[in-house]
């Protein structure tokens, strides 16, 4: 199992989303590297595990029911 800007598949974590990609995914950052994040929103703070793991991005999905707002959202 590969392990890349401090991750690795099956690391659970939580990432803010700060944006849509074009296929519909959120986008969010962690340690540098690019997120997608299936079912989540811009604006939502939410708890993800790694599914797959490459050099340039990451791919994750919601663990149920880990979802928060952020400030920046609610404002």
């Amino acid at each position: 199992m590969s392990t890349f800007h401090g991750l690795k598949e099956g690391d659970q974590t939580e990432i803010e989303i700060t944006q849509k990609s074009k296929d519909g995914r959120g986008l969010g950052r962690l340690n540098g590297l690019l997120v997608f994040v299936s079912g989540a929103s811009p604006g939502e703070k939410v708890k993800v595990r790694i599914v797959k793991l490459g050099v340039r991005h990451a791919e994750a999905e919601v663990i149920g029911g880990q979802r928060m707002a952020t400030a920046s959202a609610r404002a």
